[in-house]
């Protein structure tokens, strides 16, 4: 796991950003469209409920999440919108 001051570095770095997220984003987009859907962002977050021991989302959560992360509103994430989420969580993570 990083440290804080790595992901500090990276939170500063747009390329570093730019590449983790593109990663993370790729494997999600399991049919290579270019964007993610809501049964790629649920097929995600099943899987991290199940590594971490959480209840599975429901359809309404996966639903929110794609309202709360899609804000253009044409029903899927594209890795611009999906970065902001990883921003999110590099900052929660530094900030442990």
């Amino acid at each position: 796991m990083a440290s804080p001051a790595e992901i500090q570095a990276i939170l500063r770095d747009d390329r570093k950003l730019h590449d983790i997220a593109k990663a993370a984003f790729d494997a999600v987009d399991s049919d290579h469209s270019g964007f993610i859907d809501e049964p790629e962002l649920k097929t995600v977050m099943c899987s991290v409920a199940g590594d971490i021991g959480m209840d599975q989302p429901s359809d309404s959560d996966v639903r929110d999440v794609l309202k709360e992360l899609d804000t253009n509103r044409d029903g899927r994430i594209s890795l611009d919108e999906f970065k902001v989420l990883i921003r999110q969580v590099l900052e929660l993570m530094a900030s442990q």
